[in-house]
């Protein structure tokens, strides 16, 4: 049995794939979300503990991990790593980096949040997602930040509770940077590397267009031992673990 951790455009990638070879998977989300008819697999969603995945892992007879979910899911990556377990991961594509005066990368949201201290913009839209609104307070509090979140209302309740205001949220999805930066006077945009699924080129292309800073979340290292993959050589590499084992 595989196990498949998705809820992004390559777990369902990864999904097709598998049904296609008519292997036995179950698909993990953390939420819960629609998913395609499944002849092969089995649906499960809900955040796993190190102990539950374990537990899980042993009672479903998993053999091999395919892992996935988003690039920024640092909590996951190390859960995975602790199962013990084979682990394939599914990695999307990433644009080489831009170099260019206003395109800057840090390695993490403190040194982003340390050189944005230092130099404000006017207006920021933080397109990071609704999780790490809590995670930039010390930015947001100090100077002007609109938030592009989810359209749906757990989003909505989630960026209240962490203390921001009504005004400063802007439900929409991804895909209408150029109409957000026109229409609201965003001078900078704070952004994570989450390669061409999370729209990153399309991204820096609008911030060079309008002539505004871009400043880019580096994606977290994964764990030693994870064998990456694409949707090239994904089967190759399950076939020949399982036919191994």
């Amino acid at each position: 049995m595989i196990l498949v951790f998705g809820g992004t455009t390559e777990g369902r990638k990864a999904m097709a794939l598998l049904e296609q070879a008519g292997l036995p998977y179950c698909y993990s989300t953390k939420t819960e979300v629609e998913i395609p008819m499944q002849v092969c697999g089995t649906y499960r969603h809900g955040a796993l503990t190190p102990p539950a995945l374990k537990e899980f892992c042993a009672a479903k007879n998993i053999s091999v991990i395919v892992h996935a979910s988003h690039p920024f899911a640092s909590v996951l990556h190390q859960t995975i790593a602790d199962a013990g377990l084979p682990v394939l991961r599914f990695e999307r594509e990433y644009p080489a980096r831009t170099e260019h005066p206003l395109v800057h990368y840090f390695d993490s949201y403190d040194a982003a949040l340390n050189y944005l201290c230092v130099h404000p913009v006017k207006k920021l839209l933080a397109l990071t997602g609704v999780q790490t609104i809590s995670q930039i307070e010390k930015y947001w509090r100090a100077h002007t930040t609109l938030f592009r979140i989810l359209p749906r209302e757990s989003s909505l309740e989630q960026a209240l509770a962490a203390g921001c205001s009504r005004e400063d949220l802007i439900m929409a999805l991804p895909g209408n940077e150029a109409a957000l930066i026109a229409s609201h006077g965003i001078t900078g945009i704070l952004t994570k590397e989450s390669g061409e699924s999370g729209l990153l080129s399309v991204k820096i292309h609008e911030a060079l267009q309008a002539g505004i800073p871009i400043f880019i979340i580096a994606r977290p290292a994964l764990p030693e031992g994870f064998i990456s993959v694409n949707e090239h050589d994904l089967l190759d590499h399950l076939k020949a673990y399982l036919v191994c084992h």
